[in-house]
């Protein structure tokens, strides 16, 4: 009878252990299904903090954090700036508690913030703690490099300063063409000129001809351009190469500015922020909404849904999620909309549908590594062993590196959600952008287009200099160039002189310099004397120019390569020290951080001031 009742209790116990599971599941569905949202839970621990309760605070904020990781939430960066702010106010107003709960709250939310950092360095830099803001505005240089909107923003502030560096050097390279071969080129101008008019109408004409484009209302940028087209054969061999280099970079320039100008303005697109939220796991509370209208007036967009349902999974929304990722399968039937179907029901323990799931992912994509590894996650809860080798073998073989990255640090939910990589984020936004319909309602999309960024005169201007250049020289080379007496400075050209003297040097120096014969001693002093005030205006000139514009001088002497050096690192930090703070905004909150930029900068021009500037100070005249 015993043994009866014990058989009996085994087949009830059997009969209710599926009902156990099954609840056990559908609660934690519902748990997962009636959890806030996170953006409920920041105000709460907001107005804690307040009204000065801190442990609610503290709880609200460990709240925040438990909830994103059950929703694959690493970071919030908005409400870490919001906490690293409170906390710097507090401070200021003598509230440690609440200051100390910013500063660590801020640390919870987004430990690789670059904006909390500079916060931090700000308040320490406020208490005249310089051994802790030195090294926390550091760390913030550094944040900005692993978080890939400030790493953009940093990379065309970068690109604007470089860009405008080289477009001054560019300026200055072409007026040191002209100061030296500027009298040897009007000399071949009154040459050309005087084969066909006469009188003291050519001389005018000839020095009016180095200013052509002014004359034709083309302006300063062409007059640039001029001179590196016709000071071309004149230049020795390392400036040719540097008038090609230049005048590509200035051909370039407006183009690399339209680019650097459509990152700034796309990065915090709704479009672009949601890819990036969704790449780095970020929360950001508007994201949802923001895309939400995009989506609205460009409903059929498959890559809007995808991004739609992981922003609903951030919010927890797990029915809306998989609304969007099967719209996003009805436009186009791609492996990452299946592999985050498969998720959602791994979330729900439906393993067979998730596996289904993962199957057609693996067969639309057979290099997508998530698929198989999701696949090898769900075989393994359903105590598929052998397959779940199987398909992480697979998922290591397409990409080793990541999948053992995922195995050493697992994510919270076990499975890898797919997530649309941002350069495609880019691409549905400046396709929208070329729609029309969404700048007309909102006015900030914006797309980059080379060929129409190409189509500016500076553009124009620095190609026609590519190919004109060279072509004049050639055409002019067999009649020869004029040339400038090393010693007095006189011009002469191959009419003026035979072609078997020195090309350094005119007539007169050759006989007193070189050949050394019978020259009268009036005629040798008062050559003398001119040489001598030619290498003294030359020597006053190069100081001044060297004295503001370090490298210029040297570009005056011929010493091309060091002058362009010195140059261009003086101009790059001068630039980056007036215009750091006044571009994108990569460096803020604070001012420590572009105040220890300026200094750094300002240190490197004054280093190649005195690297420059004094040799040339050095130098005396030798008539």
């Amino acid at each position: 009878m015993k043994r009866r009742l014990g058989v009996n209790k085994l087949l009830a116990m059997s009969r209710s252990i599926p009902l156990v599971v099954v609840s056990v599941c559908l609660a934690a569905a519902g748990a997962r299904a009636d959890q806030i949202a996170p953006r409920d839970i920041w105000p709460q621990a907001t107005a804690a903090i307040d009204t000065g309760d801190v442990d609610t605070a503290t709880k609200k904020a460990n709240e925040l954090t438990d909830l994103g990781k059950s929703y694959g939430i690493k970071t919030f960066p908005l409400y870490a700036e919001s906490a690293a702010a409170l906390s710097r106010q507090a401070e200021k107003r003598g509230n440690k508690a609440v200051a100390d709960w910013g500063s660590r709250t801020a640390d919870q939310l987004d430990p690789k913030s670059p904006a909390v950092a500079f916060s931090k360095a700000e308040q320490a830099s406020d208490q005249k703690n310089w051994g802790k803001a030195v090294p926390t505005v550091l760390r913030g240089y550094t944040d900005t490099i692993a978080k890939y909107r400030s790493r953009l923003l940093g990379r065309a502030d970068f690109l604007i300063v470089i860009v405008v560096a080289l477009a001054l050097t560019a300026i200055i390279f072409a007026i040191a063409l002209f100061v030296r071969y500027g009298r040897s080129m009007a000399h071949d101008f009154r040459e050309i000129l005087s084969a066909r008019m006469h009188g003291g109408s050519v001389t005018v004409l000839a020095v009016a001809l180095l200013f052509l484009p002014l004359f034709l209302w083309l302006g300063p940028m062409w007059l640039l351009f001029y001179w590196l087209i016709i000071f071309f054969g004149y230049a020795g061999v390392v400036e040719r190469v540097l008038i090609i280099v230049l005048s590509l970079i200035v051909a370039g320039a407006p183009i690399v500015l339209d680019l650097t100008a459509h990152w700034i303005a796309g990065v915090d697109g709704p479009v672009v922020i949601s890819a990036i939220a969704s790449e780095e796991q970020s929360y950001y509370p508007q994201a949802l909404r923001r895309l939400q209208e995009v989506a609205n007036i460009v409903p059929d967009n498959p890559t809007l849904h995808l991004l739609l349902g992981n922003l609903n999974l951030q919010e927890g929304n797990d029915p809306q999620a998989a609304f969007h990722y099967r719209r996003s399968l009805e436009l186009r039937d791609s492996a990452g909309a299946h592999v985050n179907l498969g998720n959602l029901n791994f979330f729900q323990n439906d393993l067979a549908s998730a596996i289904t799931e993962y199957q057609r992912a693996e067969q639309l994509d057979p290099h997508l590594a998530i698929a198989f590894y999701n696949h090898s996650i769900a075989s393994g809860e359903f105590y598929k062993f052998d397959e779940q080798a199987q398909r992480l073998d697979q998922a290591k073989r397409i990409d080793r590196t990541y999948i053992e990255h995922v195995i050493a640090n697992p994510p919270f939910q076990k499975v890898v959600v797919y997530r649309p990589p941002v350069s495609e984020a880019w691409e549905v936004s400046a396709n929208i952008a070329r729609r029309g319909v969404a700048r007309a309602l909102f006015g900030n999309y914006s797309f980059f287009d080379a060929v129409a960024s190409a189509q500016n005169p500076i553009t124009l201007g620095g190609l026609l200099t590519v190919v004109l250049a060279p072509l004049i020289f050639l055409k002019r080379r067999r009649a020869g160039f004029a040339g400038s007496c090393i010693k007095c400075g006189r011009t002469f050209c191959p009419r003026c002189k035979s072609a078997r003297e020195s090309t350094t040097y005119c007539t007169q120096c050759i006989h007193i310099y070189l050949k050394r014969d019978g020259v009268s001693v009036a005629t040798k002093r008062e050559k003398l004397e001119e040489v001598g005030q030619h290498q003294s205006g030359m020597q006053r000139r190069n100081r001044l120019l060297a004295t503001v514009l370090p490298g210029s001088a040297q570009l005056l002497e011929g010493r091309t390569v060091a002058g362009f050096l010195g140059l261009f690192i003086f101009l790059f930090a001068i630039c980056l020290a007036v215009m750091v703070g006044h571009l994108a905004p990569v460096l803020s909150p604070g001012e420590l951080a572009k105040m220890m930029v300026r200094v750094l900068a300002v240190a490197i021009a004054v280093i190649i001031w005195f690297l420059m500037t004094v040799p040339i100070y050095r130098r005396r005249v030798v008539v």
